[in-house]
């Protein structure tokens, strides 16, 4: 895949940063240029708490790919910078219901917990 780098000042990438919010400046310059995904922290946690996704599905844990089923097409290089997205905000955001558990059979992919709050 190629890569391609951009030199910005400070003032420039401190703006970035702020338009990208809780995306990467990676999928936040995609989005931008290519149109929306939806592999996003805010869209994955609207599927897990909106019920888009069951999570009582999976009694031992879901992976983000169980969360978009059929709609799972990310590349395993971006998929791995949006999975480590997605686990700092759950971390960082436990009020969520939703909780890091493992990182699975194969130590590759991070496992994760639903409890829906009342």
């Amino acid at each position: 895949m190629p890569v391609v780098k951009l030199t910005l000042s400070q003032e420039a990438y401190e703006e970035l940063q702020r338009l990208a919010g809780s995306q990467s400046i990676q999928d936040y310059i995609r989005s931008k240029i290519f149109g929306s995904t939806i592999f996003t922290v805010d869209e994955a946690v609207r599927r897990i708490q909106a019920g888009d996704f069951d999570p009582e599905k999976y009694p031992d844990g879901f992976e983000l790919p169980d969360v978009y089923g059929d709609e799972w097409t990310i590349a395993r290089g971006p998929a791995g910078s949006f999975g480590k997205q997605f686990y700092n905000h759950i971390v960082a955001n436990p009020d969520l219901g939703i909780s890091f558990k493992n990182m699975g059979k194969y130590g590759r992919r991070a496992v994760y917990t639903f409890e829906r709050r009342k």
